[in-house]
């Protein structure tokens, strides 16, 4: 009787193996469709758990703690001992991997880092998550780019921009590329292998923000997103990525990270209800 059971058990076993229709695809059944593959506009957990898996940040949690950090694209974390934490807390350097490739092919720089971060602070959506590097490069006086230039230019960000997105005077246009020149673009610089960030306050929570699992904090592509469409980098016309909503985003769909997974497809209409 007991060998009866063992072959039948077998041979249940081999009959359930047999029945697998694609054995070398793993399925995952999520809580909904992602909103977006933008990780400077998504802020929700379907998109996240996608964009967890395809792009990587500069450091990581160090194991299951909450605390402690790790590399992961850069090299070490910065601390007061090692003296990439420097300026009371407003300086943090953190040097970048070399021979770290993108899913495109591209080449890891320390300009795609800095890249990242001016890309995610001019697109500053409505209700996103990027209002938290606001707040943390602007020792929380702004949460808001939309504020942030006001306050450097004197006028709100809609006397300064219209409805089309185009600048509503040639002194407007002035006012967004200096914006751009001497507030954006001296926080985040790159020094040979070394992107330094400048805070205007200490920030307790800095590292926090740029530890994997924030995708806001997530490192870009340069190369593949300026040739998809989006911000070129330029001083000016990087309104004219402000605020847009998820599908105007070039990076809605192409993604292009050095996670461990790459995206193959995302085939929207496969989604069940």
């Amino acid at each position: 009787m007991k060998k009866l059971l063992v072959l039948l058990v077998l041979v249940m076993a081999f009959v359930s193996f047999a029945e697998v229709k694609n054995p070398d695809t793993f399925i995952y059944l999520g809580i909904a469709d992602p909103e977006t593959l933008d990780p400077h506009y998504a802020y929700d957990t379907a998109s996240s758990n996608v964009l967890f898996n395809v792009y990587e940040n500069l450091i990581m949690y160090e194991g299951d703690s909450l605390e402690s950090f790790a590399p992961m694209l850069s090299t070490e974390v910065p601390t007061y001992e090692n003296g990439l934490i420097r300026d009371g807390g407003r300086t943090f350097v953190f040097p970048i991997r070399e021979g770290v490739k993108f899913h495109s092919g591209n080449t890891l720089t320390p300009a795609d880092v800095e890249y990242s971060f001016e890309r995610a602070l001019l697109f500053d959506r409505s209700g996103g998550p990027i209002k938290m590097l606001i707040e943390a490069f602007t020792g929380a006086e702004f949460s808001s780019l939309q504020a942030w230039f006001e306050a450097y230019s004197g006028i709100p960000y809609s006397e300064a921009v219209g409805p089309d997105r185009n600048p509503t005077s040639p002194e407007a246009r002035d006012l967004l590329i200096g914006f751009y020149n001497e507030v954006i673009d001296p926080i985040v610089e790159v020094e040979g292998n070394n992107v330094i960030f400048t805070l205007a306050e200490p920030y307790g929570p800095f590292m926090w923000l740029l530890a994997h699992y924030g995708t806001w904090s997530s490192i870009l592509d340069s190369q593949y997103s300026i040739a998809n469409g989006a911000w070129d980098g330029n001083p000016d016309g990087w309104w004219k990525w402000h605020d847009i909503s998820a599908e105007e985003s070039p990076l809605h769909t192409a993604v292009s990270g050095t996670g461990p997974y790459k995206l193959v497809e995302w085939d929207r209409a496969e989604q069940k209800t």
